[in-house]
């Protein structure tokens, strides 16, 4: 089997062809969103990140907007910066312009106003997208494809049919040569030490443990416990009864596959095929931000009660388990695995489905979330904002 993809000067391959627009900080977001509607074939990236971290925070948010740059599915960018940011516009281009792509710079305070910005960047866009347009889908092996996943208004049907389907697809892809990246930290609670000992090396599951003792740590810092208030309302509604319950059924995501290494918030997924773990949270925007900056070019996306959320980069599917949620949240979800549920498709056939659809969207085919323009993001931050 095989994929048409974008070859990248990298070697990475994409699933989409985009010029995106990246703000080096929140203050440009309507100016870069002005951008977009101007021209065709572009995808800003809004966050309200950018200025006024801690260093650690604005290494984070810069080296995410970098990554987010060199994923895949963008062919070229156009960073635009306000001029007074901690997250200087420069470094970010010249990070995305190290890994070959065409990329091109507007900083506000050089060209004097909005206008004279959006003038100049609707010029560099033009340019950036006539280049970028130029770029043919090619056949390439399994082997290039990389996958995020994550959970979203999880129920008791998602550690029972859905969470299961995804990682049966887990095992499929990296038995083909493929990398898988896992995360929600939040959701690892109460089921980390089963996860370390899926670590191929002992010092990356104990990285497992720290990410979530990190994450207990920076709650008992605030007055809170996020032992008893991760369990959203949406959650128990659905079913769930206790933290290790929706742990276990939210590792199912990688089924038994062994964990070649854990990763930073958006740090870019190394080339070996196999399955990682990222730290990032349960939040889905700051979640799917994460995936695509580590390199993720399709999202799968668990959902029980309908979470319709997806990211401007990364083409996310939705798959549910709960046949209620198919009938109220249709044209949100892209794969009904309620018949898991049912007892009328097994879990390895409800993957083999999963994994030729989404072999389909990384050639080409539209999800739920890109039709209906669904898509948001956010980077994560860990200290206060000043």
């Amino acid at each position: 089997m095989q994929f048409y993809g974008y070859q990248r000067p990298d070697g990475r391959v994409g699933a989409r062809n985009y010029v995106a627009i990246i703000p080096s900080v929140g203050c440009v977001n309507n100016l870069c969103s002005h951008l977009e509607h101007l021209i065709r074939g572009t995808k800003v990236v809004r966050h309200d990140q950018g200025c006024l971290h801690p260093p650690a925070d604005t290494v984070q948010v810069v080296r995410t907007l970098i990554n987010l740059g060199r994923n895949p599915n963008v062919g070229g960018a156009l960073v635009v910066g306000l001029g007074c940011e901690m997250a200087k516009a420069e470094e970010i281009y010249e990070g995305i312009k190290a890994s070959g792509k065409p990329v091109d710079m507007v900083v506000v305070h050089q060209v004097g106003g909005m206008i004279n910005a959006i003038a100049a960047g609707t010029r560099m866009l033009v340019d950036l997208v006539s280049k970028v347009s130029e770029a043919k889908r090619e056949p390439f092996g399994l082997d290039k494809l990389v996958f995020g996943t994550k959970c979203g208004s999880s129920d008791t049907t998602s550690g029972l049919s859905s969470n299961l389907v995804v990682g049966e697809v887990c095992r499929l892809m990296t038995q083909n040569g493929g990398r898988f990246i896992q995360g929600e930290i939040c959701d690892i609670m109460g089921g980390e030490y089963a996860l370390k000992k899926l670590a191929v090396d002992p010092a990356q599951g104990e990285k497992i443990v720290d990410c979530v003792r990190d994450l207990y740590m920076r709650g008992y810092h605030v007055g809170a416990d996020t032992r008893g208030c991760q369990m959203t309302a949406g959650n128990v509604a659905g079913g769930l009864t206790t933290l290790v319950e929706k742990a276990l059924g939210a590792n199912a995501k990688g089924a038994d596959v062994p964990i070649q290494a854990t990763l930073d918030y958006a740090q870019l997924v190394p080339e070996k095929p196999g399955r990682y773990i990222m730290n990032f949270p349960g939040h889905g925007f700051e979640n799917l931000t994460g995936s695509a900056a580590g390199g993720a070019i399709v999202h799968l996306f668990t959902t029980g009660r309908g979470a319709p959320n997806g990211n401007p980069l990364m083409p996310t599917i939705k798959l549910c388990g709960n046949a209620k949620t198919m009938k109220t949240m249709s044209e949100h979800i892209d794969l009904d695995v309620s018949s898991v549920i049912a007892e009328t498709e097994s879990v390895e056939a409800a993957a083999e489905r999963l994994y030729g659809l989404a072999v389909e969207v990384a050639s080409g085919k539209l999800t739920k979330c890109e039709i209906l323009n669904f898509e948001g993001m956010e980077i994560l931050i860990n200290g206060p904002v000043m």
